[in-house]
């Protein structure tokens, strides 16, 4: 097994994190770890979807978990390897909201893709979190 978690906080408001977060379609326009994400249907438990990571495979993605406004769990799925990414959104002091996003990585190939795949993901996901933050802080009209 293989994991990595990054958070930042920001003075950003939850719904606006929330509505961009689970918009997978848009994932690719602020994360530079996806070339293409898209769900069969609504984010619910037990939707299932296909994600293209940046420079990677494509694979089955399917929404193990969902709390509203608080957190989601997906799973992209290989053949030799599960990726599970977990997305939270917790209250901290001064209005700052804590936005976090983990991986674990899981399979007979973690030995082996854990020095591929997780350095992409060690990279993509602070520059994802990164880009949300601004994403959600520049005006609609910009």
């Amino acid at each position: 097994m293989w994991e990595f978690e990054h958070s930042v906080e920001a003075p950003v408001a939850r719904e606006r994190v929330w509505a961009l977060w689970t918009d997978v379609s848009n994932w690719p326009s602020w994360n530079p770890g996806v070339g293409y994400a898209e769900l069969d249907g609504p984010l619910i438990e037990g939707a299932t979807g296909t994600v293209h990571a940046a420079g990677g495979p494509t694979s089955t993605l399917t929404v193990l978990a969902i709390e509203p406004g608080r957190r989601f769990v997906t799973e992209a799925s290989e053949r030799l390897v599960r990726l599970r990414f977990e997305h939270e959104l917790t209250d901290v002091e001064d209005g700052q909201l804590r936005i976090t996003h983990r991986v674990r990585m899981t399979g007979p190939a973690t030995p082996v893709l854990r020095h591929t795949i997780g350095t992409r993901l060690e990279r993509s996901i602070p520059a994802a979190l990164e880009a949300l933050v601004a994403r959600v802080t520049t005006p609609a009209d910009a």
